[in-house]
């Protein structure tokens, strides 16, 4: 797939929907130009449109990806790692997979505290962003007011979680002790968003 391609996908992943208007000013490329792509990527069936009226004008159309698209975005093993969860639920009973999830975000504090040790809050943000971001979750952050933003555009655990919903709240209550401030979800991938947004007050900063 080309560069230029593999950017749409991106840019979509990374949004609810696009025009070709809006890819255009993203890429610096002439409207012909994504045209070209975004029917290449239709007929491959990665990519969908949809019409959406605006004001008094004719109706635009909005990309976004497919199913098959979203599956080209890292998903780390996660229905085998489903299957075996199921399998180690048999002989353990489901509480068991409660405290893997646990011991498994214990492992993962360890190792963030250890990447944000001795930052403010801002500079622990941007390098929670960074670390998530490493892990598949195409992460990064922003300043809203006074709090901070952190988003993520793709779970790589996403099979998982639709399993196992807990793992979603142990997600967030890492994000909490790794930071060491509130930190409230606002938007989640596993209830219809595009994408899993967490609030992070500025109030707790050390």
């Amino acid at each position: 797939m080309s560069e230029t391609r593999m950017r749409i996908l991106q840019l979509l992943k990374m949004r609810a929907g696009m025009t070709v208007g809006q890819l255009t000013e993203a890429l610096h490329i002439s409207q012909m130009g994504v045209r070209q792509h975004l029917a290449i990527l239709e007929a491959e069936g990665l990519v969908a449109h949809y019409q959406e009226k605006q004001g008094r004008g004719r109706p635009v159309h909005v990309y976004q990806l497919t199913d098959e698209a979203n599956g080209l975005f890292p998903t780390t093993y996660a229905n085998f790692a489903v299957g075996l969860m199921h399998e180690v639920a048999k002989f353990n009973g489901p509480g068991f997979i409660n405290k893997v999830f646990r011991g498994r975000m214990k492992s993962q504090l360890e190792t963030y505290q250890q990447r944000l040790e001795g930052k403010t809050l801002s500079e622990r943000v941007k390098e929670l962003a960074r670390i998530r971001d490493e892990e598949g979750y195409m992460a990064r952050f922003e300043e809203d007011g006074d709090d901070y933003v952190l988003i993520e555009h793709n779970c790589p655990i996403a099979v998982i979680a639709q399993e196992y919903p807990h793992v979603c709240e142990i997600e967030t209550l890492l994000f909490r002790q790794s930071l060491g401030a509130k930190v409230v979800r606002e938007e989640h991938l596993m209830r219809g968003s595009h994408r899993c947004c967490y609030r992070i007050s500025k109030t707790k900063e050390k």
